[in-house]
C-alpha cells in the first residue's frame, strides 16, 4: 500500500534549496485552500500563511500552470477590485473514498477543497471479496486525475496490515493480499478513527483540541483526538473502547471478551433486545423499524432505546474521566440515539462522571458530517496524498 494513514510518506525531507521552499510553500497553500472551510482570496490566503503580495501571486501562477489550483473570479460584490477565489482546477487530481460497511459499501470523489461527490454503492456478501468489488468500481470510475484511494473499514488494523472484523467471523485478513500492485496507492483505516477525523476537518470538532468521537453502527467504536489528529496507538488499533467493560454487559463478545460496552450500544443490541441473534453485518432496517417504533410510542421499543441510550452515557461517563474531553461527538446510530433520547445520554452520562467533573461536563454534540463521516474520512486521507510535498514536486 506505501502509505502512512495519513496519506503522507514516511519521512519528510528537510528544507535544504530555495526549490525545496518553494514547494513548502506551494504544498502548504494548497492544503490551506483545501481546509478552509469557504473558498479563500489569494490575499486571505496569504494573511493566513504570512506571504507577501507578490510571493503569493507566482506561487498561485505556478500552480494554475501546472493543473493543480484555478483563480477564478467571484461574483460581484459592489465597487472596487474584484474579488478572486482559489478553486479546484477542473483538471486538477482528484481522490476517491470507499467506505465499506457490513453490508454495503460505496465510493466517492473528493477534489481540492472537499467537494464529495459519490460515485456508486453496491452490497457485497460480507467476505473479504468485497475489495474485487471496490477495485472493479474504481477502475469503472478513474481516470488518470486520479491520485489515491483511501478505504474506511469497520475493525482495527493490527499494525497497519491485519484486519480484524469480530462479527464478520474476519481475523487476520491480510490487507497486502487483498490490495496488490494493480491497485492505485491506496490506505485503509478504521471506520470511527476516520468519521472522528472527519468531524475534525470539516464537523463539530474543527478547532477543538481534545475530543472524542464515536461511529454508531452495528456496535460502537470512537477515536481520541489530539488537536484535530486521530490517535492510533503502538500497533495502530488505539480507540477500540466499544471493547472495553463500560456497562457490565453478560454476554460474551464475538471479539473473544467478556461485557463488552458494544454489546449493548448499536444495531446489534437492538436485534438481541427484539429476540434475534445478531452478527454477520445482518439487523440493520429491524434496528430503523425499533426507533422508528420507540419514536412513535411504543412502549417495548422505547424501552430498548432506553437501554442502548443508557449504556451509551454511562461509557460516555467512564471515558471523559479517564480522557478528560472538552467534546464528544456522535455519527451513525449516533445521530439518532442523541435525537430521541438526549436527556437520558446526558443524565447517564453525568451519573458516571467524578462529582467534581459533574459542574462542567463535555459537551455532547452530534456530528454535522452526518453518517457519511467514515466516507468522508476515508476520501481525506487519500487527497492527502496530493498535499505532500514529495507527490506535488514530481508534478511541477
Amino acid at each position: 500500500m506505501g502509505l502512512t494513514p495519513t496519506g503522507e510518506s514516511p519521512a519528510m525531507p528537510q528544507l535544504k534549496t530555495s526549490a525545496d521552499l518553494r514547494v513548502h510553500n506551494q504544498t502548504r497553500l494548497l492544503r490551506a485552500v483545501h481546509d478552509a472551510d469557504e473558498p479563500l482570496t489569494r490575499a486571505s490566503a496569504a494573511r493566513a500563511l504570512g506571504f507577501g503580495r507578490n510571493t503569493a501571486a507566482a506561487l498561485v501562477g505556478e500552480l494554475e500552470a501546472a493543473g493543480l489550483l484555478h483563480e477564478a473570479p467571484a461574483g460581484a460584490s459592489g465597487r472596487g477590485r474584484p474579488t478572486t477565489l482559489l478553486l479546484a482546477h477542473p483538471h486538477g487530481p482528484v481522490a476517491f473514498g470507499a467506505d465499506i460497511r457490513e453490508d454495503s459499501w460505496t465510493l466517492a470523489q473528493i477534489e481540492l477543497g472537499g467537494r464529495l461527490t459519490e460515485l456508486e454503492t453496491g452490497e457485497h456478501d460480507r467476505t473479504p471479496r468485497v475489495f474485487d468489488d471496490i477495485l472493479r468500481a474504481t477502475r469503472r470510475h478513474a481516470t488518470d486525475r486520479l491520485a489515491s484511494l483511501g478505504i474506511a473499514i469497520a475493525g482495527p488494523i493490527h499494525d497497519r496490515r491485519r484486519l480484524h472484523i469480530s462479527h464478520l467471523g474476519w481475523d487476520e485478513v491480510d490487507l497486502d493480499e487483498q490490495i496488490g500492485g494493480d491497485w492505485p496507492p491506496t490506505v485503509v483505516d478504521n471506520d470511527a478513527r476516520l468519521a472522528g477525523l472527519a468531524e475534525a476537518r470539516r464537523g463539530a470538532l474543527r478547532g477543538t483540541g481534545t475530543a472524542l468521537h464515536f461511529h454508531i453502527d452495528f456496535d460502537i467504536g470512537g477515536t481520541l483526538l489530539l488537536g484535530g489528529d486521530a490517535q492510533r496507538g503502538a500497533h495502530n488499533i488505539a480507540g477500540e473502547f466499544g471493547h472495553m467493560p463500560l456497562t457490565d454487559s453478560g454476554h460474551r463478545c464475538m471479539c473473544g471478551a467478556q461485557g463488552c460496552w458494544s454489546l449493548d450500544v448499536g444495531t446489534n443490541a437492538l436485534v438481541r433486545r427484539s429476540g434475534r441473534e445478531p452478527g454477520y453485518g445482518a439487523g440493520r432496517e429491524l434496528a430503523r423499524e425499533i426507533l422508528a417504533r420507540a419514536e412513535a410510542g411504543e412502549t417495548e421499543a422505547g424501552r430498548a432505546v432506553d437501554d442502548n441510550a443508557i449504556a451509551l452515557g454511562r461509557g460516555l461517563g467512564a471515558l471523559a474521566n479517564a480522557l478528560d474531553p472538552e467534546a464528544i461527538t456522535l455519527s451513525g446510530l449516533g445521530l439518532e440515539l442523541i435525537r430521541l433520547r438526549r436527556g437520558l445520554i446526558e443524565h447517564a452520562c453525568a451519573e458516571g462522571l467524578m462529582k467534581f467533573r459533574r459542574a462542567r461536563p463535555p459537551r455532547i454534540l452530534a456530528g454535522t458530517v452526518g453518517e457519511i463521516g467514515p466516507l468522508r474520512g476515508a476520501a481525506e486521507i487519500a487527497f492527502d496524498v496530493a498535499l505532500n510535498a514529495e507527490w506535488l514536486r514530481a508534478r511541477l
